[in-house]
């Protein structure tokens, strides 16, 4: 093996906090066997197994993304040189990993980094079609829906990453089918629901910050007004200030009201959106249902 790679077997990443070998340019590698290519994956992908391993807390997810990030880079650089049987215990190893996130009540570092678990399955079927993609592609609907339950616009990064697959037997069934209601959505401008609801959730807490503020002022003008009336000499004469402090007390009430209902109208939007999300949200999940039920039927058919 290159003297690039001379720490890379004596290393054990299950006992190291960091990978001890790292691809930081694809460019200055060299040209490698596939042998070598292997391990170096293998190397990562028992890293990444055992950090999936611990509790969601001990995870450095950022970390993870880069890793994946990096095989990913790595796998689509010539320097690779990995062949379909190469590719096969690849893509056997990294479902496998990321079947398990499945069955966890706190999956949030595999749906964390789902998006690149997609780019290396999206990235290998462009150059390798035998492999049988049926339980990948039903492990990256599921954590499409996840994500968008989660309300993380990644889930669409996880989407446009299944539709970019080579159309394989069953890819291309599941997008003239299923798949096609979900870019209709896209298409309507489903993936700007979850910006437009944040941000009318500012508008909102801005909106009640200047009311509560309102409030305070009202307060003290209304206390100033009650003690001048309570100090006046003669409660038969109006003193100007008093008038004055009227005056500002009806223009804080007005400028309150048209806030309130301001506040009220985002309130509004904010649960036509609520419930927009929610409608698409459930017709993702019937989706993923529908296209899972299809690809073990699909899978029995040809067994």
């Amino acid at each position: 093996m290159s003297m690039l790679f001379k720490d890379f077997e004596k290393s054990d990443p299950m006992k190291q906090e960091v990978l001890p070998f790292r691809i930081n340019s694809v460019e200055r590698l060299p040209a490698l066997a596939q042998d070598e290519s292997c391990k170096i994956i293998k190397q990562y992908f028992d890293y990444l197994e055992s950090v999936l391993g611990r509790k969601h807390n001990e995870i450095n997810i950022v970390q993870l993304r880069e890793i994946l990030t990096e095989i990913s880079g790595f796998i689509r650089s010539e320097k690779s040189q990995i062949q379909d049987d190469g590719y096969m215990r690849m893509l056997n190893r990294l479902t496998t990993i990321y079947a398990k996130g499945i069955k966890l009540e706190d999956d949030k570092a595999f749906t964390g980094t789902a998006v690149n678990f997609a780019d290396i399955m999206n990235t290998v079927s462009q150059s390798y079609a035998g492999y049988d993609y049926r339980e990948s592609v039903g492990l990256m609907l599921h954590y499409m829906n996840r994500l968008f339950n989660d309300r993380e616009e990644s889930w669409l990064e996880v989407f446009e990453h299944l539709m970019a697959m080579p159309d394989s037997h069953v890819l291309q069934m599941l997008k003239e089918q299923h798949l096609q209601e979900i870019k209709n959505w896209v298409e309507e401008g489903v993936d700007n629901l979850f910006a437009i609801w944040d941000e009318q959730l500012d508008v909102i807490s801005n909106l009640s910050n200047e009311i509560y503020q309102l409030d305070k002022q009202i307060l003290q003008v209304n206390q100033q007004l009650r003690k001048n009336l309570m100090g006046a000499a003669a409660s038969n004469i109006i003193y100007l200030k008093n008038v004055q402090l009227r005056q500002e007390l009806d223009q804080l009430r007005q400028n309150r009201m048209e806030l309130d209902m301001a506040r009220d109208g985002k309130l509004e939007l904010v649960n036509l959106l609520d419930e927009n999300i929610h409608e698409f949200g459930d017709r993702l999940t019937e989706i993923r249902r529908s296209t899972q039920i299809q690809l073990v039927w699909d899978n029995s058919a040809q067994a």
